[in-house]
């Protein structure tokens, strides 16, 4: 049995941006000649808490200087949830697409928690497109797969977004988009003019 991946298959790595500005990595693994896709997306997250050390510094002076302890209480509690934060926060996704078989995604978190894994059966793929969605005053972009969803008996179309804790630029989701697109969907006759 042939290897899924062939070693021959060089990776090919990428930077992007998400949504926030922080910079991401995408490391494109894909195996066209056997129709598998691979993308790895990857964020570097550091904890940033020197603002609310500084804070917490302050405000423990304060409270020698002056005995006023809440500002303590409410900078330690921010802290502490800077902390949470940061260790369940997922950094890195993974998204798999094996033709005939299914589309697989992996989020892992930093340390705590389990990882976030989904499976989606081949004949329930319909297509895949670049959802826009509208919330507050951001636009953000969603890579999302259309798939045929059974309840109860009743015929459901569901969409199912991906990268929803990175939230990509709209050029990443674009370079993955046609990569997928030829794989994922309805094939269509090309229009010759």
């Amino acid at each position: 049995m042939l290897p899924i991946f062939p070693k021959d298959v060089s990776p090919t790595e990428l930077v992007f941006r998400s949504i926030n500005g922080s910079k991401l990595k995408l490391i494109d693994k894909s195996a066209k000649a056997r129709n598998v896709m691979k993308f790895v997306l990857h964020k570097s997250i550091h904890l940033n808490v020197n603002i609310t050390f500084l804070l917490l510094f302050t405000t423990a002076v304060l409270w020698k200087a002056f005995n006023i302890f809440i500002p303590f209480i409410s900078c330690t509690l921010v802290l502490i949830l800077q902390i949470i934060c940061f260790v369940t926060s997922v950094n890195k996704v993974t998204l798999t697409v094996v033709e005939f078989v299914g589309i697989y995604t992996e989020g892992q978190r930093i340390f705590y928690g389990p990882s976030l894994c989904e499976f989606i059966p081949w004949d329930t793929v319909i297509d895949v497109f670049i959802n826009e969605v509208i919330t507050g005053q951001k636009v953000l972009y969603y890579l999302t797969i259309i798939i045929r969803d059974s309840v109860n008996g009743k015929d459901s179309i569901k969409l199912v977004p991906l990268f929803q804790n990175l939230i990509p630029e709209r050029k990443c989701l674009e370079y993955m988009y046609e990569k997928l697109a030829g794989l994922i969907g309805p094939k269509r006759k090309k229009i010759q003019l």
